[in-house]
């Protein structure tokens, strides 16, 4: 800045000069004015304790606000960090400013993974300050009231729930028709699939699928059960043999073997050997069955054979099968198909076996 009042001294006696100079015929050369140098004002630097996330440093800071004069001490603040007093405070001699700073965590949520700051030492705080809410059953790695490392991971948990269907079969069921014959079968009804319902409960871990529980089931359709009719009329018929008409009520196909004693199996020395399950000795006319189809005591014709009469069990001959007996002087081999006719008298119906597999 220059003087005011020494340009204008000097202006004047310029231009006095000037005009003496004129009036002499001479020109002279004109006075230049010197700048004045300015004083720069000193910046007041205050003393101050700075206790920065527990370290204890003294500082000089300008007279400013907090936050200015952190920023020209190049002093780095970052979001989550928290300054006591606040920045906009103005800084006074003697006092302390505390920063306590925030610590990096990484969350996991929701399919993302969110760098945060924070100041919190707990799971619940930190993500209470990153503005994120568990619902529901929700947890957390570690635990809410747990101390945080470097990272959190939020698992949400959920639940619903799937209606699967499943066929139920529909069983068979026999019914004797009193109008059909004997050995014949008929459709009474016809059978239908059911089905069944369950509600099953599936658990959810952020989304994905996990455990599956059974809630509850029931019947949403019902089976019809298919109702087969078996014959309960037994006609009376005759068949020609070489022992004359025998009168018979019902013809079997089955399987035709043969044994004597000796091709029994029994033992020689045995007590029973030779004799039948009704306790006779074996001959001709004698045959065994399986007394669950056929009982003891039933009088046959197979043809081929002759008449017989049911007196004994063995452990191959099972359903449709019939053991011929013989004596070993007269034994004949047998392996074939025939049929079977039993002859009269009709047992009662509680001892036929009306459904033969």
């Amino acid at each position: 800045m220059f003087d005011l009042r020494v340009v204008s001294r000097h202006r004047l006696l310029s231009a006095v000069c000037s005009g003496w100079l004129c009036a002499c015929g001479q020109v002279a050369p004109p006075l230049v004015a010197e700048p004045v140098e300015s004083v720069a004002t000193a910046v007041e630097l205050l003393p101050v304790t700075l206790v920065d996330d527990g370290e204890i440093q003294e500082l000089q800071l300008q007279a400013v606000t907090i936050g200015r004069a952190l920023a020209v001490e190049d002093r780095a603040l970052y979001v989550g960090d928290q300054v006591d007093p606040p920045l906009d405070a103005l800084v006074r001699s003697g006092m302390t400013i505390e920063i306590v700073r925030a610590r990096s965590v990484l969350i996991h949520v929701d399919g993302h993974e969110i760098p945060f700051r924070t100041h919190h030492k707990q799971v619940a705080g930190v993500l209470a300050d990153a503005g994120l809410t568990l619902i529901g059953r929700d947890i957390t790695y570690p635990p809410l009231l747990e101390s945080v490392e470097d990272e959190i991971r939020v698992v949400r948990l959920g639940e619903r729930y799937r209606i699967d269907y499943e066929p139920m079969p529909f069983d068979k069921q026999w019914q004797g028709v009193p109008d059909l014959e004997i050995d014949q079968t008929r459709m009474v009804q016809a059978g239908r699939n059911g089905l069944l319902a369950r509600r099953v409960r599936v658990q959810l871990q952020n989304g994905v699928a996990g455990k599956e529980v059974l809630v509850d089931e029931w019947v949403q359709i019902p089976p019809v059960s298919r109702v087969v009719g078996y014959g309960m009329n037994i006609p009376i018929r005759t068949i020609d043999t070489p022992y004359g008409p025998v009168e018979y009520w019902r013809a079997l196909p089955m399987y035709a073997t043969s044994y004597s004693p000796s091709r029994a199996g029994t033992a020689l020395d045995a007590p029973w050997f030779g004799l039948t399950r009704t306790g006779k000795v074996l001959k001709k006319g004698m045959v065994a069955t399986d007394t669950r189809m056929i009982p003891l005591g039933t009088t046959l014709y197979v043809p081929g054979y002759g008449l017989a009469t049911v007196e004994d069990t063995g452990s191959g001959v099972r359903g449709r099968m019939i053991d011929l007996g013989y004596e070993d002087h007269n034994f004949v081999s047998w392996s074939t198909y025939l049929t079977v006719y039993l002859l009269l008298p009709v047992p009662s119906t509680s001892q036929i076996t009306w459904i033969w597999p």
